[in-house]
């Protein structure tokens, strides 16, 4: 008993060793990868802007492909800003430039109309804003592919890559026979707007983010189960989202593929609920760590104090007071205004389709809600409540001024309350059975 106790200290030791090691790894392979990323010339990517400033001046700031949809809204003001941070002309140090994020913008905070005239060439008078308390990772590709590719092409591989991914991930439900499962996924999908996920670049890179990591846990359950494998993934899968994300609704990258998690693994209940806990401080620990590494970096080259600035805005942002919009709206107000993005005609169709699918699957399997069942889908209510949380701690500056991407959150609720639903409603089979099937077994079908 005294030598497995020690093995499994050492055990632990060498996790957190690792731990530390992939943090400080990734926080210096971040910072290389920016400079070399802000190393590159920027003539060639104004040209390719340039080529398609029709296309941003149609658009125009918060572009709606479906009018009225606050859903089919995209993120255009943030967009512009990366392709202004893509575009700068260099102050002469790539890495003061990659640690600061700067901008020069024409006038007032209007980015689209600055991306036009800086991409055409204007000679104006511009002033320069930095926004370096964000890591802007998404720079990485958006540099090298401004190079090569004009925003019209760019967005045409973007839905070439989302679909691809979505394709594999939804071969990988096939495979794994979660069929029934796949309907919740689905919804999921529809909340997030497929569609609005390729018109943004900011959003689409949250949306690939998660349909890969989802699908990485789907082809790699086995090899994710030996040792630490899972802590470490989802560690690095906080690490990627506060690397490359603006802060819009990141969450989807832990708790879409918690859910997928859950429902592969043939752990106990208790050891669920455990095992969610765990992997959600690894996942905010890898989020919370490499972006207070940004701030660092920034500090020792720049001597700009990001801390004092990034706590100012966490206080504008948690804070009861939106000042901009009204005064002290309550939770009950946040709340309706995400759910509200939802109360629409073909919205609705669809959760009623949902509903159906679920009932009739109930009356075929002569289903009955019995206590091990409702024990069985609390992993799933937990995670179901996650965005609310959210709503509530993250306050008005976040959830009730961004409603109109905060709402996309929403989408894990979907996932996890209709695979708790089926979890309630169905037969024994489809919370053990399926998962007893070895991998191997399956690739063989």
């Amino acid at each position: 008993m005294c030598a497995e106790n020690k093995n499994n200290r050492q055990n632990v030791y060498k996790f957190i060793i690792k731990l530390t090691g992939i943090l400080v790894g990734a926080i210096l392979l971040g910072f290389v990868l920016l400079v070399l990323a802000y190393m590159l010339p920027t003539e060639r990517m104004r040209q390719n802007v340039a080529v398609t400033a029709e296309q941003i001046n149609t658009e125009g700031q918060y572009y709606q492909w479906a009018k009225g949809y606050k859903n089919a809204q995209t993120d255009t003001y943030t967009d512009a800003s990366l392709l202004l941070n893509a575009m700068y002309p260099g102050s002469g140090s790539a890495v003061r430039d990659a640690m600061n994020a700067p901008r020069l913008l024409y006038g007032d905070d209007n980015n689209e109309v600055s991306v036009v005239l800086l991409a055409n060439g204007d000679t104006g008078e511009t002033h320069e804003v930095c926004y370096g308390r964000y890591w802007h990772g998404s720079l990485i590709l958006l540099k090298p592919l401004l190079l090569l590719f004009d925003l019209g092409d760019i967005r045409m591989i973007s839905m070439i890559i989302q679909m691809g991914l979505l394709f594999v991930v939804i071969m990988g439900f096939c495979r794994r026979q979660l069929y029934k499962e796949l309907t919740g996924f689905f919804g999921a999908i529809i909340t997030l707007n497929p569609v609005t996920m390729i018109f943004g670049w900011c959003f689409s890179i949250e949306y690939v983010l998660m349909l890969l990591m989802t699908a990485i846990l789907l082809y790699f359950h086995e090899e994710l189960q030996k040792g630490y494998n899972y802590y470490l993934y989802f560690l690095i899968n906080g690490i990627l989202f506060v690397y490359f994300n603006e802060l819009s609704f990141p969450m989807i990258g832990f708790a879409i593929p918690l859910i997928v998690y859950l429902l592969l693994s043939k752990e106990k209940v208790k050891e669920k609920i455990k095992k969610e806990v765990v992997f959600g401080m690894l996942w905010g620990v890898g989020y919370a760590v490499v972006w207070l590494g940004k701030w660092i970096l920034a500090w020792i080259f720049t001597g700009y104090n990001y801390f004092k600035e990034a706590i100012e805005q966490a206080e504008r942002y948690t804070s009861d007071h939106a000042t901009w919009e009204v005064e002290n709206p309550t939770l009950i107000d946040r709340l309706v205004k995400n759910i509200n993005m939802y109360m629409k005609w073909p919205f609705l169709m669809m959760a009623i389709v949902l509903l159906g699918i679920i009932c009739v699957s109930m009356i075929r399997k002569h289903a009955k809600i019995t206590g091990e069942k409702l024990v069985a889908a609390l992993p799933y209510l937990l995670v179901c409540l996650l965005p609310f949380a959210i709503f509530t701690v993250l306050g008005n500056g976040y959830s009730y001024v961004h409603y109109w991407f905060t709402h996309r959150l929403l989408a894990i609720s979907v996932f996890a309350g209709i695979t708790m639903l089926f979890t309630i409603t169905g037969t024994k089979d489809i919370i053990h059975e399926k998962n007893n099937i070895t991998w191997q077994s399956k690739s063989n079908l």
